[in-house]
């Protein structure tokens, strides 16, 4: 009855050992797939620091996603996610699309400036490739998520100096931010890649920014036009709840600062009236 004792204990130790295995190799295969797919699908290096998977809780918790600037532009990444709480069925991360009820992103950090008369969320939009590829060239196919709601707390935006009419460094917190039914707003369950969910995140991020900070009117003006056109290449389900976060800065100011704003972004130093 002993070794009937032994041959159970050690057999248990071994399916135990190899769950193990498994459960810690989904850590690594998660963190390494969204570092691949965002890398590919955003055309710039994005790195995960790390994933934990916890099977019974629903949730995978991700550390220190950091998203690096287009080239031309002088921060060394343009956003950074400090921690991501996801909460997921387990048997939703195989599905197509993947069904993500709640996200939620702590101490995000957001830069914006301006290279060449662009924004470089502007240039990263329009630098991304149309078929994203891995780093040996072949194409993949994205991941597709559908976000019931997306929230960011206790978040920063940098606004650097070379954007029209700005001369000085300018950051803004914003408490909170939320996002709804992402690739869903047309109920079609259609999804949206990883990268639709970095560039709607950032653009709506930036834009609440501008409208909650001290900036210039002017400054105001020539960023939430340039964010506009931004947001109205990510779909117009987006667009709505840009409009509803970033609010119409654009349409409040005097009229006369739209000559101003024309003369900022064309390059002209001079002043209304001269």
């Amino acid at each position: 009855m002993k070794w009937i004792k032994r041959i159970l204990l050690v057999g248990v130790l071994l399916i135990a050992a190899a769950v193990g295995i498994v459960y810690f190799s989904l850590d690594s295969i998660i963190r390494s797939t969204i570092e691949r797919q965002a890398t590919a699908s955003l055309g710039v290096q994005t790195t995960l620091a790390s994933a934990n998977l916890s099977i019974l809780g629903g949730k995978v918790d991700l550390e220190n996603l950091q998203v690096g600037s287009p080239p031309k532009f002088s921060a060394p990444n343009i956003f950074a996610l400090g921690g991501v709480a996801v909460t997921v069925r387990y048997g939703q991360l195989t599905a197509t699309p993947i069904h993500i009820e709640q996200i939620t992103i702590d101490h995000p950090v957001l830069v914006v400036e301006q290279s060449n008369i662009q924004l470089n969320l502007d240039a990263l939009l329009h630098q991304m490739p149309q078929s994203p590829t891995t780093s040996g060239g072949q194409a993949t196919q994205p991941i597709k998520l559908v976000i019931d709601e997306l929230d960011l707390t206790d978040a920063q935006v940098t606004f650097m100096p070379g954007i029209p009419g700005l001369a000085d460094t300018i950051q803004v917190p914003i408490a909170s931010m939320t996002l709804k039914n992402i690739g869903n707003a047309d109920g079609n369950q259609t999804g949206a890649a990883i990268k639709d969910v970095i560039m709607q995140t950032s653009t709506a991020l930036a834009g609440n920014a501008v409208a909650a900070s001290r900036l210039s009117p002017t400054v105001k003006a020539v960023l939430s036009q340039e964010l506009g056109v931004v947001s109205g290449q990510l779909g117009p389900g987006f667009q709505g709840q840009f409009q509803s976060l970033a609010g119409t800065v654009t349409k409040s100011l005097a009229p006369k600062l739209q000559n101003t704003f024309d003369q900022l972004l064309n390059g002209n130093k001079k002043s209304p009236g001269q």
